[in-house]
């Protein structure tokens, strides 16, 4: 019998970065958030027939029987008081019979996130998670616990977000099924699966590039699983079946058992027709495997190499941006012989701290580009030069220096006055906001009031859209409007709307 940690160690030493890819028995495990049986279950208890009654007349098939759970609750959801609240503020983004359990689904999973706490019991094991030195994530699950384990991951949620964004492929969360911060991304009904596996040409080219790059873990499924064995049926087709020993030594399934002793060994799974090879470990708990994962060594954070990766393809894709490339040899030189350096700085000084700029603390709120700029000395140092009316973002640099959380004060800390007053007078002002009844992409309000029309709404944002990743990257295109007078201060306004939805206030 081999012992699971040691064994992991071993393979994983000379292989690139782990993935994880996560299903929902890690959120049962400590969220207490149900499967998906489970998930339409309590929502087909809302309606006139159980869950069995949809499964059966489905034929088995769960994507079948969540359309006909959306089907009947349609009519539940327009009239039951028990959703006035939920009729009131989403009636108006209604595209669809599915939308209304959509949104349930969404707020039923954000709910449970609210007021969740990693079971006593379990705490050790989840900050092992935590520890984990993993290149990236990939989910099924419509949660965000993964972010609470790597808050320091970028998210990019569906599709339509993997394919119009500059991913970097490390220290990156790839929500594929869509997540409950975007009810209308969930990928929950048989239209819905229907549609995702027509225009899923990407995602799988994107994860066939993975598989065969990196060891892939799977945590909270079962071998079974029908999302597993449809992704490994694309993944097989894309790579064609005479290729799939390249999968050798790169899936790694971990499977709980909690009345059987651990173990690990390769094996095979028919896939289809094709034997596909993986290794198999079977766990009580998954410490072992989370003190594996955490037991690998790397020369910086994940964070740092996805900015570094960020960077250079910003200095290919625009022809040196910012002015942050400097040649120390003729690039005409012969390239057997050019040298290529990256300089990673020494953490700044309180006296570079002072001296940084609005525009500088702008920039890294934004990470554009992003100095690693210690946050308690910031707080301690920077904000305070600056008049308490001159829009300034504040929360990131609170929440770094453990100073803010969860949209408050940390209890029992000592707080510059200065960063105080600023935060709260922010606090206040988007604290009496209320969301529109439709909330609006970026790329929505930009093509209707165009880009100085959002700027003029700066202070409003909050309540018109909740797409955070969707304002950064407005701001960072727009730079140029911060030496244009009025201009100037609107984007700084914009910037400080962005560091409360982001930092500040509490996840929705």
């Amino acid at each position: 019998m081999a012992k699971v940690e040691d064994y992991l160690r071993e393979h994983l030493h000379s292989l690139a970065g782990p993935y994880l890819f996560v299903g929902a028995g890690l959120s049962r495990r400590y969220v207490g958030l149900g499967d998906w049986k489970g998930l339409l279950s309590h929502f087909a208890d809302m309606t006139s027939q159980p869950f069995e009654y949809y499964r059966g007349a489905a034929g088995d098939d769960y994507p079948k029987a969540a359309s006909m759970i959306a089907d009947a609750f349609y009519d539940k959801w327009w009239n039951d008081p028990v959703f006035a609240d939920s009729v009131k503020d989403w009636k108006d983004s209604v595209t669809a019979r599915d939308s209304p359990l959509k949104y349930e689904v969404a707020k039923y999973t954000r709910t449970a996130m609210d007021d969740f706490s990693i079971p006593p019991d379990l705490e050790a094991e989840f900050e092992l998670l935590k520890d984990a030195v993993i290149d990236g994530i990939i989910t099924t699950n419509y949660d965000r616990l993964l972010l609470e384990a790597f808050p320091e991951f970028r998210p990019f949620v569906g599709q339509d977000e993997l394919l119009f964004s500059d991913t970097q492929g490390i220290a990156e969360i790839y929500y594929i099924h869509g997540s409950e911060r975007r009810p209308d991304s969930l990928i929950l009904t048989a239209e819905d699966y229907a549609d995702y596996n027509a225009r899923n040409a990407y995602l799988a080219a994107k994860l066939a590039t993975i598989f065969v790059e990196h060891p892939v873990v799977f945590l909270g499924y079962s071998l079974g699983d029908q999302n597993i064995q449809a992704l490994l049926e694309s993944l097989i087709t894309g790579l064609r079946p005479e290729n799939v020993s390249k999968l050798q030594d790169r899936l790694i399934f971990v499977e709980w058992n909690p009345v059987e002793l651990p173990d690990i060994a390769a094996t095979v799974m028919n896939v289809s027709g094709v034997s596909v090879p993986i290794i198999r470990a079977t766990v009580p708990d998954f410490t072992e495997v989370f003190t594996a994962l955490g037991a690998r060594d790397r020369a910086m954070p994940a964070r740092i190499l996805r900015v570094l990766k960020e960077q250079v393809f910003e200095l290919v894709k625009n022809n040196d941006p910012d002015g942050r490339l400097v040649a120390v040899s003729p690039i005409e030189d012969d390239g057997d012989t050019l040298d290529v350096v990256f300089g990673v700085g020494a953490k700044m000084t309180a006296v570079g701290v002072v001296g940084l700029s609005r525009w500088d603390l702008m920039d890294e709120v934004l990470q554009s580009p992003d100095r690693d700029v210690p946050c308690d000395l910031v707080v301690g140092k920077a904000l305070g030069k600056h008049a308490i009316t001159t829009y300034l973002p504040v929360f990131k640099f609170l929440v770094g220096a453990g100073l803010w959380k969860d949209g408050k004060w940390t209890p029992k800390v000592t707080v510059n006055a200065a960063a105080k007053k600023r935060a709260d007078r922010y606090a206040g002002m988007f604290g009496k906001l209320r969301p529109e009844p439709k909330l609006f992409t970026l790329a929505e309000l930009e093509a209707d009031r165009g880009v100085e029309g959002i700027l003029n709404c700066a202070m409003k944002l909050p309540s018109l859209t909740d797409d955070v990743e969707g304002l950064r990257e407005f701001l960072i295109r727009n730079k140029a409007r911060r030496s244009q007078g009025w201009w100037a201060t609107q984007y700084g306004k914009a910037t400080v709307a962005y560091d409360w939805m982001r930092y500040g206030r509490r996840d929705p």
